[in-house]
């Protein structure tokens, strides 16, 4: 049976007396620090936060074993483990408080907490607070001033005598080196700070990396970073939303501690809300021990990244904060809105007119075409006929599958061409006149309008009917079966109604069909008509992508519930600066500059391998 603990906590009053409080612990094994946690609780500095642990042994015997390295006192002398009989009154001192070992009336070892008397404290030293030398008052004038002295009024002078030279009396205030992406700024301090005792601006951050730039602009800062020593070419960034709104959209601090450090934060020209808030510089590479410690291991690759808001933060109850927002508040994965994507609900003259639309409501795209998805992917109709027969040259089969008309491009596809992808089985060639065939560019209305009107035959050949150009945009006519045809005042009595394929469908939103998982590579990956319900579709109009529920069938979940389990942070699809768009690296666009092959490295420079936003 363990032996229970009874602890005695006795505290002397400022007039006289004493407060006593006791507690009973019956696992026979106490925890003694100055954590408040500690079941010995001992506030005292030269006290580890978990010091000791204290174990009754029975029959009256406890040992007690420090957990730290750090000794205390038993007996006078230092000690590490020590086993006493609580019979014997045995004391054992812990910096200013000592414990008392006594036997209880119930067959417990009862402790007894005292502190010493008031005027203890360690053995003085040359910097004790009590030393001869120095009084409390007069030690910490002189250690302000000292301070003063060093660190401000040393630097500032040294900054102004010494310009020119390699002393940088100032270099005391850095709290770590840059990385490796700014080292070379290392001697250039005014690069970032513009102003003296003024934070860091974003100004000074876009200075280099402001996307959307005109592009001579650009150049003339592509050649000035290149031209300091930079490795490679700045990240460019273009703005999440307009600051203010960002500023409108942050919540406040959820403590009071980081309402009130926001206000003198402010006050003190120091904001939270800049590039430099996120971005840290001159911080230090958290340590790996299998990199050999040389002066280079300290400097992080790039700027480290610090979230002072995540992305739920702003987003929960965005719409309170900034009401005239249109995007709905997402507090986590599990309650985010469905797809709204961009929809062409019409045209204003040859410009499409794009409306985002739930994908709840089913949407209606006004293409401008007429087509079936279901007829063409038929197995046994007479367009898998046709491409058994026309389609051999092209690569295909007996039927068409998804891959016939949208032919893959880095995570997204090609967009569509009628002579590349449907030229096979609709012919744009036409006889012109006897021995005369010719072919229509599809592309070019204007060819299109000539060649049926005859007049880009030859000049001594027979002239088309204008009629011609009636009939084709009539019902049966050659127009009609892919293009929407719509009424019109002019010559014709018809227009043929503008097309509009959008490439992008949900444009802040990530999504990558070249992830193996989306391409239906491997256990459990998605096929095209998971999220495409293509085979059942008979008009052009349907909108053909599926819900965010098809997403959570792999996103959030955890390898026991799918092979192709994913995460569902914000990351996966969103980015902070350029939403739904992975930017370039400055690698990439000095490659570029430099005209070299994509994936060919110029020899000498160093690489910092992908950068994320």
């Amino acid at each position: 049976m363990t032996q229970a603990i009874s602890l005695r906590l006795i505290t002397r009053q400022a007039g006289g007396g004493e407060i006593v409080r006791t507690r009973r612990i019956e696992t026979g094994e106490v925890l003694i620090g100055r954590a408040p946690a500690c079941d010995i609780h001992l506030p005292d500095l030269s006290v580890d936060m978990e010091h000791a642990l204290l174990r009754a042994l029975g029959q009256g015997r406890i040992s007690i074993e420090s957990l730290t390295g750090e000794p205390f006192q038993a007996g006078g002398k230092p000690a590490l483990r020590v086993e006493l009989d609580a019979a014997n009154a045995q004391v054992v001192s812990f910096g200013a408080y000592e414990l008392v070992f006594s036997l209880g009336t119930e067959d417990d070892v009862v402790v007894t907490v005292l502190r010493k008397e008031d005027d203890y404290h360690p053995t003085p030293g040359l910097f004790s607070l009590r030393a001869a030398m120095f009084g409390r008052r007069r030690m910490a004038w002189t250690l302000g001033l000292a301070i003063l002295a060093l660190c401000l009024i040393l630097p500032v002078a040294g900054a102004a005598w010494f310009k020119n030279t390699h002393i940088h009396p100032d270099q005391q205030w850095s709290t770590g080196p840059l990385s490796k992406a700014h080292a070379f700024l290392d001697k250039d301090c005014q690069a970032c700070h513009q102003k003296a005792f003024v934070a860091v601006r974003d100004t000074a951050c876009l200075s280099c990396h402001q996307s959307g730039r005109d592009p001579a602009v650009q150049a003339a800062s592509d050649a000035r970073v290149t031209r300091e020593g930079s490795p490679f070419l700045p990240l460019l960034m273009s703005d999440h939303a307009a600051h203010a709104k960002l500023t409108r959209a942050m919540p406040p601090p959820p403590t009071i501690t980081g309402k009130v450090a926001g206000v003198f934060q402010m006050a003190l020209n120091h904001p939270t809300d800049r590039c430099a808030s996120c971005h840290r510089e001159h911080t230090t590479a958290p340590p790996d021990p299998n990199v050999p410690k040389t002066a280079d291991v300290v400097r992080p690759g790039k700027p480290a990244l610090i979230v002072v808001t995540d992305c739920a933060g702003c987003h929960s109850r965005l719409k309170m904060r900034l009401p005239s927002t249109g995007l709905i508040d997402t507090p986590d994965w599990n309650r985010h809105p469905d797809f709204r994507p961009l929809v062409t609900v019409g045209f204003d003259g040859p410009q499409p007119r794009m409306q985002r639309i739930s994908v709840t409501q089913h949407p209606l795209e006004a293409n401008g075409l007429t087509f079936s998805h279901r007829v063409h992917m038929s197995a046994t109709g007479g367009v898998a006929r046709q491409g058994e027969v026309l389609g051999a040259a092209k690569g295909y089969g007996a039927a068409l599958t998804c891959q016939s008309c949208h032919r893959p491009d880095g995570g997204g596809f090609k967009p569509i061409e009628m002579e590349r992808d449907c030229g096979s089985c609709h012919s744009l060639a036409f006889a012109g006149g006897p021995g005369n065939l010719q072919t229509l560019r599809h592309h070019d209305m204007r060819n299109i309008l000539g060649v049926l009107r005859g007049s880009l035959t030859p000049a001594t050949g027979p002239k088309v009917d204008p009629g011609v150009l009636r009939r084709a945009m009539a019902p049966g006519g050659l127009c009609v079966d892919c293009h929407t045809i719509r009424p019109s005042g002019g010559p014709f009595g018809a227009d043929i109604s503008p097309v509009h394929l959008a490439n992008r469908v949900l444009p802040w939103g990530d999504f990558n069909h070249g992830v193996a998982a989306h391409a239906g590579v491997g256990a459990g990956s998605a096929a095209c008509a998971d999220c495409h319900k293509a085979k059942t579709s008979d008009k052009t109009q349907d909108y053909l992508i599926e819900g965010i529920a098809t997403c959570k069938a792999c996103h959030g979940k955890t390898e026991h519930q799918t092979p192709a389990f994913a995460g569902a942070q914000c990351s996966e699809c969103h980015s902070f600066h350029q939403p739904g768009e992975a930017p370039r690296t400055g690698q990439d666009r000095l490659f570029t500059v430099l005209g070299l092959p994509a994936g060919e490295k110029p020899r000498g420079l160093p690489t910092l391998g992908p950068q994320a936003p």
